[in-house]
């Protein structure tokens, strides 16, 4: 439903790495809708379909949470992936 919230937030690293937190299956579809297309995908009709179905009420946030934890890290997009992956390419960590 609308109104259910995740229990921990979903944290991603987007535009030029500016942290956003997903609290709701709204907010994680807001998000996945912003996307680029070159960031869709399989992965990322099954976060859409998965935000849906949470909002239609039939599938828990939880469930929601996982998928789109799922997605952002495949992507890149989890902070603590994304800061790494951020750091890597300026050269910041050790070879």
């Amino acid at each position: 439903m609308i109104g259910d919230a995740f229990k921990r937030p979903v944290v991603l690293l987007v535009g030029l790495g500016f942290p956003k937190a997903l609290y709701t299956p709204m907010d994680a579809l807001q998000m996945l809708n912003e996307l680029p297309p070159s960031s869709h995908g399989p992965a990322h009709t099954a976060a859409i379909k998965a935000c849906r179905a949470a909002i239609e009420g039939n599938v828990d946030a939880e469930t929601v949470r996982d998928v789109v934890e799922a997605y952002a890290k495949a992507r890149g997009l989890l902070e603590p992936i994304a800061l790494y992956a951020i750091a890597a390419r300026q050269g910041l960590l050790g070879a």
